[in-house]
């Protein structure tokens, strides 16, 4: 309870100088809800309930920008402009250092790969595993923050979708390290095996993706330029997309081993890259089709 008070009080002194209206009200509102959230986190950890509730506001930073922007943007006459939701800077330089880290990493491994530097084979595979790693980190980190336009993704689903673009890449990245002096059988098989299971752990999650785009982003997007993500609305498409998909890695491990074993292991990247493109091309076209039931 003295939590609870002391949040309506921290709020009521931030909202002090806001012009009344829906939608500042509907701001307070949801900020109330998403630090009696938090509140409820910290007290678990045995933080004393005033010193959770005080922390969990200061979490926030300044929202007086935010406050004042929504209040002009409730001004009658003047078209609604959504909240904006500034990136903290950790996630900035996390988003920034960590790809930097993970190029390194596999350009390290091209060489290991090419016998450049010491090492071999069996470092190349694990740098690879570290890219992948790497990799998939950034993928988690990104859908866990929130934006001005969609609410951060639950922490489940995130990880789910970081650890199947993990595994898709050590897989493609096992199969292109194969070695006419290595068993490899064992490494097509292992990296397909990765490779298809990341595809489909990424195809269910987006079969099952819920809409988490903001209510007040919905009222100020025009409805006729708005981009229909058919994986929300047609769930079917979404298993469309993990069958393609699913489909071209696998014709693509195969002609990567026919490739290896006829014209050289090198040239057994080429069926990755194009299966690559086609993925993307199947993602962009049914993941971000235009919505056509809406009526002009």
């Amino acid at each position: 309870m003295t939590s609870n008070i002391s949040i309506h009080r921290l709020l009521d002194e931030a909202f002090a100088a806001a012009t009344p209206s829906e939608a500042t009200q509907d701001l307070k509102e949801e900020l109330r809800a998403n630090l009696m959230a938090r509140v409820a986190e910290l007290e678990s950890d045995g933080l004393d309930a005033s010193d959770a509730a005080r922390q969990a506001f200061d979490e926030l930073g300044d929202i007086s920008g935010l406050v004042t922007d929504t209040a002009q943007d409730a001004t009658p006459g003047r078209r609604p402009c959504p909240p904006r939701v500034r990136p903290s800077a950790a996630f900035v330089a996390r988003a920034t250092v960590v790809p930097i880290v993970a190029t390194a990493v596999l350009a390290v491994a091209v060489l290991a790969a090419l016998d450049i530097t010491s090492g071999g084979p069996y470092l190349a595979r694990g740098l690879v595993a570290v890219f992948a790693v790497l990799i998939g980190f950034v993928t988690t980190d990104s859908l866990l923050r929130e934006t001005t336009g969609h609410y951060g993704m639950p922490r489940g689903r995130a990880t789910g979708y970081g650890a199947g673009t993990g595994l898709v890449l050590l897989g493609g990245g096992l199969v292109a390290l194969c070695r006419t002096d290595e068993p490899m059988w064992l490494w097509i098989a292992l990296g397909g095996l990765l490779a298809v299971t990341g595809i489909g752990v990424l195809a269910g999650l987006g079969a099952t993706q819920t809409n988490r785009t903001k209510p007040w982003m919905l009222a100020y997007a025009d409805p006729f330029d708005e981009i229909g993500n058919r994986f929300e609305t047609d769930p079917a498409a979404a298993a469309r997309f993990g069958i393609y998909t699913g489909a071209a890695w696998v014709a693509a491990l195969a002609a990567a081993a026919v490739v290896g074993f006829t014209i050289g292991w090198w040239w057994a990247l080429l069926p990755g890259v194009v299966a690559v493109v086609v993925t993307m091309l199947l993602l962009t076209r049914m993941l971000f089709a235009p919505d056509r039931t809406v009526q002009r």
